[in-house]
């Protein structure tokens, strides 16, 4: 009788999960995201996110940082339920299982965002699997290649991909293809893929091909452009961002370190009122930002909101609390709720403004 056997946990976990204490669980965790998981979030999602959808540079940055603030929250998740349950649905691949959030994560956001774009890749998958003349496969770093269907069996080289960025990002490079010969805004979309394919004469990534179809038969999604005159001060916006030189980054760590400290030292209710409503700019729960910031731990983040370990995780998934939540937590009415915040972000710009000009 065959008996299939549970999936084994990656040993990348096991010093998480057997650590004994709050703390040691917690320096587990951080090395486990900074050294395991980081890297691969950071390489997938540059390279899915590429620039040139009507974005500025900055924008762009910031939609990278988006998407991996949510992977971050989605793994913290994850990693707290298999420390409870290590039995249950282990991680057999971690690295492997950080790819698939990352991609998925990817996925949802230009779903969202750009809707037009998103449209089209559906469409270029569906060309490239129904199309004979085509083909769609995985390289081994789990990349979709597309091309010629000749070509399936061809090493997954970056040439195709590095030269088809060229022709989009050289002008001159794209005077001298074959490409600039064709009307490209007027072409159906296989004759327009021939055209692509035959410049590159080599696989191509699928989401390069989306970027240079996009451009070149003219589909643009409208991205809003936020107005900061009509948003609230935002103290999450100084977090750091993984994506700037070293130099920038230890600063931003100095300026977070800093803001923790003040937080720490606000009026008890203050900082509760504060704390379980403390958004990112998309209206997520940033205190996880704190935590991979390396400032601080949950024990720590826990105490400062007056309750155990245990009660700010079960309390963790539901963040950021809405102020009438908040006001029954500290029994007091809405409005009050809303004067305390209103009263603590007045001190911490105060303080914190001060903080930097006495730099």
């Amino acid at each position: 009788m065959n008996t299939q056997e549970a999936p084994e946990i990656d040993s990348l976990l096991l010093a998480f999960l057997r650590a004994a204490d709050e703390q040691e669980s917690q320096r587990r965790l951080e090395q486990l995201l900074a050294i395991a998981a980081e890297p691969v979030l950071k390489v997938i999602v540059r390279r899915k996110l590429q620039p040139g959808f009507g974005h500025a540079g900055g924008a762009h940055l910031q939609e990278i940082e988006d998407v991996c603030g949510e992977v971050r929250l989605q793994l913290l998740s994850r990693l707290r339920d298999i420390k409870a349950q290590p039995d249950e649905k282990p991680i057999s691949n971690f690295r492997g299982y950080v790819a698939v959030i990352a991609f998925n994560a990817c996925n949802e956001h230009l779903r969202q965002r750009y809707p037009q774009r998103y449209r089209l890749r559906n469409r270029l998958r569906y060309l490239m699997t129904h199309n004979p003349s085509f083909g769609l496969w995985e390289s081994d770093d789990r990349e979709m290649l597309c091309g010629l269907a000749q070509w399936t069996d061809k090493p997954a080289a970056r040439g195709g991909s590095e030269l088809l960025r060229r022709l989009r990002d050289d002008p001159q490079a794209f005077e001298r293809s074959a490409l600039a010969r064709h009307d490209l805004q007027r072409m159906g979309l296989a004759e327009l893929v021939t055209a692509v394919f035959e410049a590159t004469n080599a696989p191509i990534e699928l989401d390069d091909l989306v970027n240079a179809v996009a451009e070149w038969s003219g589909v643009k999604d409208q991205i809003p452009q936020p107005n900061r005159d009509d948003r609230e001060t935002d103290l999450t916006e100084r977090l750091p961002d993984s994506h700037v030189a070293l130099d920038v980054e230890v600063e931003q760590r100095i300026y977070v370190g800093r803001l923790w400290t003040e937080i720490c030292e606000l009026p008890p209710r203050q900082r509760v009122a504060l704390l379980l409503n403390l958004k990112d700019p998309k209206g997520g729960d940033c205190i996880a930002l704190f935590l991979l910031s390396g400032i601080t731990t949950t024990s720590k983040i826990a105490a400062s909101l007056g309750m155990s370990a245990e009660e700010f995780f079960e309390l963790w998934n539901e963040l950021p609390l809405d102020d009438a939540t908040i006001a029954n937590r500290l029994g007091i009415n809405r409005q009050q709720v809303i004067n305390l915040r209103k009263s603590a972000r007045e001190r911490l710009a105060r303080r914190m403004r001060a903080f930097e000009e006495g730099r």
